[in-house]
Parts: structure tokens; C-alpha cells; sequence
């Protein structure tokens, strides 16, 4: 790799750093080529990332951005995993790859900007994705409007049987 790429491959990492707040830096030696093609194709259909790195040229690309909280774990076989929005789906993704194949390690967490350890990769597994929170949310504005308009066509509907019942007697 000649300078020029160096200097090319520094700027979009450095770009990548500074325009996605959830990241993996991850290790993956001994990884197979067919398990690579798999892995990727999960990502890529999740809207996710996944890229090797030279870690001299990552260390200087971090600099200035969150992802500097990680330069410690850019050492030896070095990828990192990104998502503009959800970290949620890449940690999920990851997590369920690593029951079949423990090629891949986990060196750190980048989530909203902050470094986690890797051993909390559990917790934001465990975290509801984007979408879940969104329809959770969703459904909590709407209830108490359904609610009201339940009990107000409830008082509308007896009072209606109240007026026929009236009229019956009358």
C-alpha cells in the first residue's frame, strides 16, 4: 500500500469514525472465507458494516474523533463493525455469529460515542432495537387516546340506552 492510498484509506476512516457513533472493534483471526461471505451478508442486509483495518492507519484516523476512547484495542488482526443508527442490530448480529464461530473476539464497544468494555456486549444485546423502542413508544402515546375514546363512546352508548329505556316508559 503506497502513501496515497494510506493517506485515501486515513480520510474515510476518519469520516467513518466522526459519522457513526456505534461501532465494534473486533479481532478475528483464524476466521474462514465462506464464514466472512456470511457474516457480511448479514450486515449488509442489517444496513451495517464490516471492515478489516490496518491499525497504524487507524490509530491516526481516530484521532480527533469518539473512536479515539479505542486506539488501545487496535492491535493485532483488527476489523471494525459500524452502524449509522442502531447499535442494537450490529451487537445482535455479532452475538448470535460468535455461538457458531469463535473466531471472532470483541476488543471494545463504541455506543453514542463512549467506549464500553467488550464484556458489555451482553447488555446492549439485551437492549430493545430502534424499532422495538419506536413501537413501544408508538403504542404508549396511542393507548391513552383509545382509553378516552373507549370511555367516552361507553358514556355516549348509555346514555342512549338510558334515553330509549325513558322513552319505553314513558
Amino acid at each position: 500500500m503506497n502513501k496515497t492510498e494510506k493517506e485515501q484509506l486515513r480520510e474515510e476512516l476518519h469520516h467513518i469514525f466522526n459519522t457513526h457513533p456505534y461501532a465494534l472493534v473486533l479481532s478475528f483471526s483464524g476466521l474462514k472465507v465462506n464464514d466472512v461471505a456470511a457474516l457480511r451478508r448479514k450486515l449488509r442486509d442489517s444496513k451495517c458494516a464490516y471492515r478489516v483495518v490496518k491499525n497504524t492507519v487507524a490509530k491516526i484516523a481516530a484521532d480527533g474523533t469518539p473512536m479515539a476512547a479505542l486506539l488501545d484495542q487496535f492491535e493485532g488482526t483488527t476489523a471494525i463493525a459500524y452502524h449509522p443508527s442502531d447499535p442494537v442490530v450490529l451487537a445482535k448480529i455479532f452475538s448470535d455469529f460468535t455461538k457458531d464461530n469463535k473466531a471472532i473476539g470483541f476488543k471494545g464497544i463504541l455506543l453514542e460515542g463512549r467506549p464500553l468494555p467488550a464484556d458489555q456486549l451482553e447488555m446492549v444485546v439485551n437492549m430493545p432495537t430502534k424499532t422495538e423502542s419506536l413501537s413501544k413508544m408508538l403504542f404508549l402515546l396511542n393507548y391513552p387516546v383509545t382509553s378516552l375514546a373507549r370511555v367516552l363512546q361507553a358514556s355516549l352508548r348509555d346514555l342512549c340506552l338510558v334515553m330509549k329505556e325513558a322513552r319505553k316508559e314513558s
